[in-house]
């Protein structure tokens, strides 16, 4: 007689340390910017999570979670995101998104701007040159604007920038921006040659000499004239300033749950290029863990640094959770 495989157990949001999840709602995007995270498969296969499944989604993480944070793709090319975000907002929980700057988020920011409680908007230098010769063009005009309408709107905001070897030495001139702009904060990555990175941009990556050198200790020196502003980078390395390494990993802490259209759910947001690493799966309203070689059987305690990115130089890559903020 043939024994039928257990099944996979169910799993509460009570069973994470949850702060915040991330839905990625659609996989439609009006740029295709070379240093994306997220694979070329993600983007060709157009996929939008319903919202129904939004919905059993948040209701899953609600009492746990206290902030969703929307993605795509660009997330405001789903057919029905104002009210994907509306109803969230309802649910009680703070609603993020973070957009490029489209035309089509800033005709439906009207609709949202009292269900949204921040909105990080992706810009990487504070030059049109640059910006759209790596995004696109058009890329800075979309974003300056949407920050002028949000600035209007007294909608809360944040500038999320990408570091590459290409924009590096611009770093002070884009703490400077930043503040300038009138955003909250400024959310500094360095670039990981994941997805398609891997493929179109990975002689993009800031070595880890000037990594420290060009980004951190730079952000470390850097001191606001407005209280209201702050600077949040990635530490990226082991090196040896505040917050450098904690142990923090995002798999083991299980802090952040990242949900696709396909139901692949990842507990770190670096590992999308690849849906077989995918740590659990949402089926049937409800999230399972995945058996097999997972992010989860790749990440092992006492921590070691990242086991999915090499060393650079001798300099340890650690978890994209440890930060250098300025205070």
């Amino acid at each position: 007689m043939t024994r039928l495989a257990a099944p996979e157990p169910k799993l509460a949001a009570s069973d994470f340390k949850l702060e915040s999840i991330d839905l990625y709602i659609t996989s439609r995007c009006n740029r295709r910017c070379s240093y994306c995270f997220l694979p070329d498969t993600y983007f060709d296969r157009i996929q939008h999570m319903t919202p129904a499944t939004v919905a059993a989604i948040v209701g899953w993480a609600s009492g746990a979670a206290t902030e969703i944070t929307v993605l795509g793709g660009e997330p405001a090319l789903h057919p029905s995101f104002a009210s994907i975000v509306c109803d969230t907002a309802a649910a009680l929980l703070r609603v993020r998104t973070v957009t490029n700057g489209s035309r089509q988020f800033r005709a439906a920011l009207p609709a949202v701007r009292h269900a949204l409680s921040r909105v990080a908007v992706s810009l990487d230098a504070p030059s049109a040159d640059v910006v759209d010769r790596l995004r696109g063009r058009g890329a800075f005009a979309d974003a300056v604007a949407t920050v002028d309408e949000l600035r209007a709107a007294a909608v809360p905001f944040d500038l999320n920038c990408t570091v590459l070897a290409d924009t590096v030495d611009t770093v002070p001139d884009m703490l400077a921006y930043a503040e300038a702009s009138g955003a909250g904060r400024l959310n500094m990555h360095w670039f990981s040659p994941v997805g398609r990175g891997a493929l179109h941009a990975a002689d993009q990556s800031v070595p880890a000499a000037d990594w420290r050198r060009k980004v951190l200790d730079v952000v470390a020196a850097y001191r606001p004239s407005r209280q209201s502003f702050t600077v949040d980078c990635q530490v990226a390395f082991d090196f040896p300033v505040p917050g450098a390494d904690r142990g923090v990993c995002a798999v083991r802490d299980g802090t952040n749950l990242q949900f696709l259209p396909s139901g692949a759910v990842f507990a770190c947001g670096m590992l999308l290029e690849d849906e077989a690493l995918a740590a659990y799966r949402w089926q049937d309203g409800t999230l399972v863990r995945r058996a097999g070689d997972t992010e989860l059987a790749r990440t092992t305690s006492p921590c070691e640094g990242c086991p999915l990115r090499p060393s650079d130089g001798g300099h340890r890559p650690i978890c994209i959770y440890n930060r250098l903020a300025t205070v």
